[in-house]
């Protein structure tokens, strides 16, 4: 049997300025993705689906229209 364990000096460790800022620069592209992926699953989905989730039809339409980088 495997024990899985964790470092837990590492979970604790001070972050650093190089880090922040990576962390800053990918953070960008992945909510745009995000973004993209949602807006094309909603653009998909028909109205049954739609209601199921909470959205309305109507709504959907113009969240799937906007571009990936508007919020």
């Amino acid at each position: 049997m495997v024990a899985i364990t964790k470092n837990t000096a590492l979970l604790n460790a001070p972050r650093t300025r190089n880090t922040d800022t990576l962390d800053r620069l990918f953070a960008l592209p992945r909510q745009w993705a995000a973004r993209f992926t949602l807006r094309n699953r909603l653009a998909d989905m028909d109205a049954h689906l739609l209601r199921d989730i909470g959205w309305d039809v109507y709504d959907a339409r113009i969240e799937a229209k906007k571009p990936f980088w508007q919020a």
